[in-house]
């Protein structure tokens, strides 16, 4: 579940890191051109230069210039009339031969869709980048969802049951380093204060059902339960994802169904994977 700012920031401090690089190796251009590119792909819709420029804290002109480039090589399209920028069918490109090739995707998508029938709810695939999560494939039914998300997009890991059944066992080196990140985020400042009491209480409480749940917490008025997919080593390389309206199921009701349905599922990919245990 995601909200439509999601990826501002990402976007700024990839632009910022291209500026204030002292790598003699790194191209300043190329990082602010896949600035831009990821700023037009993130959506929902067009986006006029302005908010481009903005969003990539750019001056309206350096905008223009890698915009218009990217729109010469077909990477992104501009509305002859509103002068927009969108996302054109091209980009999907660079991500296909990872999404197509990668085993957890093809072992997953039959599985995805088999849950999402037995159940009649959403259900997505995901994996992490980083400190974000980012969707890799979705099933999405008739139900009435209010957030946009899609192949690509990106949420945070802490107040996510995508996110949250990613970093399960993660260990407490990268937890600490994760918890400092969080403190420079004012939205997230409350997961990560006090040593990360939050996090860790819902990270240790989660681990123990072997899922996690999110209710309401990121995008109002839907619920989500979550649970990791594992390799043969045992490393966590992706979570499955039911989401409901909160109508149509109670907290009570996603531990005691949907739950069981989920990790029957993530068990099957897991498996499949290689992973030889029972969770």
């Amino acid at each position: 579940m995601a909200t439509n700012s999601v990826n501002k920031t990402k976007n700024r401090s990839l632009a910022n890191h291209a500026t204030n690089s002292f790598d003699q190796d790194f191209v300043a251009a190329l990082a602010h051109g896949l600035s831009v590119l990821e700023a037009v792909s993130e959506g929902p819709g067009s986006i006029s230069l302005a908010d481009l420029a903005k969003r990539v804290d750019m001056k309206k002109t350096s905008a223009w210039r890698l915009a218009h480039t990217l729109v010469r090589l077909g990477y992104i399209l501009q509305d002859a009339k509103t002068r927009q920028f969108s996302p054109s069918p091209r980009i999907l490109s660079l991500g296909s031969s990872f999404f197509g090739n990668a085993d957890v995707h093809e072992l997953a998508v039959p599985l995805i869709q088999g849950l999402s029938d037995r159940l009649n709810e959403t259900v997505s695939l995901a994996l992490r980048d980083g400190y974000e999560v980012i969707y890799s494939y979705r099933v999405q039914t008739n139900q009435i969802l209010n957030v946009n998300l899609r192949v690509g997009s990106r949420i945070p890991l802490y107040s996510t049951a995508l996110g949250r059944a990613l970093i399960l066992d993660m260990p407490e080196e990268w937890l600490t380093v994760y918890l400092q990140e969080l403190r420079k985020d004012q939205k997230a400042r409350e997961y990560a204060v006090n040593g990360g009491r939050r996090l860790r209480e819902l990270l240790a409480e989660e681990l123990k059902f072997g899922y996690s749940l999110n209710d309401g917490d990121f995008v109002k008025g839907l619920r989500a339960i979550a649970c990791p997919v594992r390799d043969r080593s045992t490393k966590t390389v992706a979570s499955l994802c039911v989401v409901v309206p909160s109508s149509r199921a109670t907290v009570a009701e996603l531990r005691r169904y949907h739950a069981k349905e989920l990790l029957k599922s993530a068990r099957e990919i897991s498996h499949g994977l290689g992973y030889r245990g029972n969770s």
